[in-house]
């Protein structure tokens, strides 16, 4: 993708034209199975789309132009940037935390020798696997970036020039406090697949930190950032509310459990037993923190638990709505290197991508 924001989008939607109209076909099975939810699902989406607009009117451009790409309207293109945000709102009405912590991503992020690391598994549910796409795109004004997405939304994690993000869910609240008796919707605002692109505009974690200060959001999400000079850190979020939690080490790990005292967070000791994954990715590169690279992560993010079939690699899941890891990615931050496994990492190779306009050596 290249060119103006709309020209990008219509690239992108001629291109995958048809995984986009494949995962339109199945997007409210998977995300709102209860067919009496969609009308009000398609609502609460709808809403965001004004909020998007004034906030980042040239991502909008970009949907514009998937939606003329693909064929299929902008409401459609427009709510394939909103499945998180579709699956939190459908646990509101059902009272309930779309998020376990099984199930979800997992992110790291390190300052190694050879620079700074960002690093992501997307467990969602299998049958999103044949729709995930890498992005390339080489905007007019802006940076150039790799971002995967699933087909037709604006994008998810990874990287761009001087910045690379990963993410998480996390259970959903509307405001700080844990909810009683199951969470309320708490409105429109930026949904995730557009604040992942507006972060990848970013020059720096600073700058990220400015731009959740002075954004609303719609879901309860975990960001996990660093950019060229070092500095990592995750930042919990709800709508209205953030947290960073810089890193300790020299290295930070997250997956879907608040850890902040601003979020009544888990406590470090209780981590072992109540936010396995994150735990397991934390003593893996603990043991091996004097020589984090590429390669200590793949072997960290297609870990097992011990004698079982899942772990920071995931299998398993609800029958019927099974979660894996759908994908794995490690950024080199200013090196304009990602390397990404299609599939759960334990069984795919870790295969090299380069920002536009990157060669190695």
């Amino acid at each position: 993708m290249q060119g103006s924001p709309f020209e990008m989008g219509r690239q992108y939607g001629v291109q995958c034209r048809d995984l986009i109209h494949g995962l339109a076909g199945i997007f409210d099975n998977v995300f709102v199975p209860n067919a009496a939810q969609r009308d009000g699902a398609h609502r609460a989406m709808a809403e965001a789309a004004p909020i998007v607009r004034e906030t980042a009117p040239a991502l909008i451009e970009e949907v514009e132009g998937i939606a003329a790409g693909a064929g299929i309207s902008f409401d459609v293109a427009f709510r394939l940037s909103c499945s998180a945000e579709m699956g939190q709102w459908v646990g509101c009405q059902e009272n309930r935390s779309a998020v376990s912590i099984t199930d979800n991503c997992t992110s790291l992020a390190a300052r190694a020798p050879i620079g700074t690391l960002v690093a992501w598994n997307m467990d969602w549910y299998q049958a999103l696997l044949p729709y995930i796409v890498l992005l390339k795109g080489n905007p007019d004004n802006g940076p150039a970036f790799l971002s995967f997405a699933l087909a037709g939304s604006v994008g998810r994690p990874g990287m761009s020039e001087q910045i690379a993000i990963s993410a998480n869910q996390l259970p959903y609240r509307p405001t700080e406090v844990p909810p009683e008796g199951g969470p309320h919707w708490a409105g429109p605002g930026i949904p995730y697949c557009f604040l992942s692109r507006m972060l990848l505009q970013q020059n720096s974690t600073r700058d990220a930190l400015e731009l959740f200060a002075r954004t609303r959001r719609m879901v309860c999400l975990n960001y996990t950032v660093g950019d060229v000079t070092g500095d990592i850190c995750c930042v919990e979020t709800t709508p209205g509310a953030h947290a960073e939690l810089p890193a300790d080490e020299c290295f930070v790990t997250h997956a879907n459990t608040y850890y902040s005292p601003k979020f009544s967070g888990m406590p470090e000791g209780k981590r072992e037993k109540g936010d396995p994954r994150a735990y397991a990715a934390h003593k893996s590169l603990h043991g091996q923190r004097d020589q984090l690279d590429p390669e200590t992560f793949f072997a960290t993010q297609s870990s097992h638990f011990p004698g079982q079939a899942t772990g920071v690699c995931h299998h398993g899941g609800v029958p019927g709505r099974e979660s894996i890891s759908l994908l794995s990615f490690v950024a080199e931050v200013g090196r304009g290197r990602m390397w990404a496994a299609y599939g759960s990492p334990c069984e795919h190779e870790y295969l090299l991508y380069e920002l536009p306009g990157t060669h190695s050596a």
